[in-house]
């Protein structure tokens, strides 16, 4: 026990400090990034655009805070030979790693929390405020223009145009089928807020596709048409409930870029979802296991980076280039094997586990 709160002590101070320092060098990165469209813009808007990012960086800073503590502590127990000291008592390098297993389990755990509660929400923050607070002032939609953007119920929103002035969708449409039959609601203006569109000026059309044929040499033209058109109603307003919401729709749609906004809940969902396309479906099974592998790269990490520290971190800045090196390699492994999982060379799970099960097979050899 006196050896664990000794690892312990010496190991909480290093690895608050490498969170913060990381964290702090992310939020520096996306400041730098934006740092040219920032400028006018209030302190405050910018402070808070900076800490929605805090949860999905925390998730991504974990795995390497983790790596530059257990180098540093144990590259210190090496420099200071206190590993000999262990052997001597009879005591295996791997019950001295004991505790920062724990800090990693602790870390992957909190992770996995962060993963399902909190980085979708604030991701889709981060973007809202991007494209709806910084960028431009309450006209985010405008990013949306000439997409077709899926509203839920089989329904699709499209519209032509934006009007700065008044922050309002231009030549609205919104469309669904069913089998062959479609609706396809028509509107000069739309207002977009929350999960409701009101639309002015609107035009409702209900067409039966598969009517159409007999348009042509019908004895009776006027039946036929009304056959084929089956409502067809106008009106000053009208208000379409949407499962997607104003906010979600400028995170995910607002450009090619994404933050990845489904929970692991969420993720786990779509890829048991039968209905989902083969590809799709695909897809949702490698970011499911993505973000299950990487907060347990906390745990994986711990071993390697202990067996490697105790054999060549005698120095602080040899132990630090080390953690950055092992990190890298880490974060290469798993970035490649997702993109082979995403191109179909691997399967999705191997994709997103492999790097995982790779350096958990490298810690176990190397501290033994």
């Amino acid at each position: 026990m006196t050896l664990y709160r000794y690892v312990l002590r010496e190991s909480l101070p290093v690895l608050f400090l490498a969170l913060l320092f990381l964290t702090a060098v992310y939020l520096f990165g996306f400041f730098y990034a934006g740092a040219r469209w920032l400028e006018g813009v209030p302190l405050l808007k910018v402070f808070r655009w900076l800490s929605y990012h805090v949860p999905g960086v925390l998730v991504q800073v974990f795995p390497i805070a983790t790596v530059v503590t257990t180098v540093l502590v144990f590259g210190r127990l090496s420099a200071e030979g206190a590993q000999f000291a262990l052997l001597s008592g009879g005591i295996p390098l791997h019950r001295a790693a004991l505790p920062l297993l724990v800090v990693g389990g602790a870390l992957s755990g909190a992770a996995l929390y962060l993963q399902e509660y909190l980085v979708p929400h604030y991701n889709e923050r981060v973007r809202v405020a991007w494209w709806d607070e910084i960028h431009t002032q309450g006209a985010g939609l405008h990013r949306l223009v000439g997409l077709q953007i899926p509203i839920g119920k089989g329904k699709s929103l499209y519209f032509e145009g934006f009007d700065w002035r008044t922050k309002e969708m231009l030549q609205v449409r919104i469309s669904a089928f069913q089998g062959e039959e479609g609706t396809f609601l028509f509107a000069e203006r739309g207002r977009w807020e929350g999960k409701v569109i009101t639309l002015e000026g609107y035009r409702y059309y209900r067409v039966d596709f598969k009517e159409v044929p007999g348009l042509e040499g019908a004895e009776n033209l006027l039946g036929q048409v009304r056959r084929v058109f089956k409502v067809v109603s106008q009106g000053p307003l009208l208000e379409v409930e949407s499962d997607l919401s104003r906010s979600r729709a400028i995170a995910d749609y607002a450009d090619t870029f994404s933050f990845g906004q489904d929970s692991l809940s969420e993720a786990w969902k779509k890829a048991r979802d039968p209905f989902l396309a083969p590809l799709e479906r695909w897809r949702a099974r490698l970011e499911f296991h993505s973000k299950l592998a990487l907060p347990l790269a906390n745990l994986v990490l711990v071993l390697l980076a202990a067996a490697m520290a105790l054999r060549y971190g005698r120095s602080t800045g040899l132990a630090l280039g080390m953690s950055v090196v092992l990190a890298l390699a880490y974060y290469g492994t798993f970035f490649l094997g997702r993109s082979l999982a995403g191109i179909g060379a691997l399967p999705p799970e191997l994709g997103a586990w492999g790097a995982n099960l790779l350096f958990l097979a490298l810690g176990a050899r190397a501290l033994r």
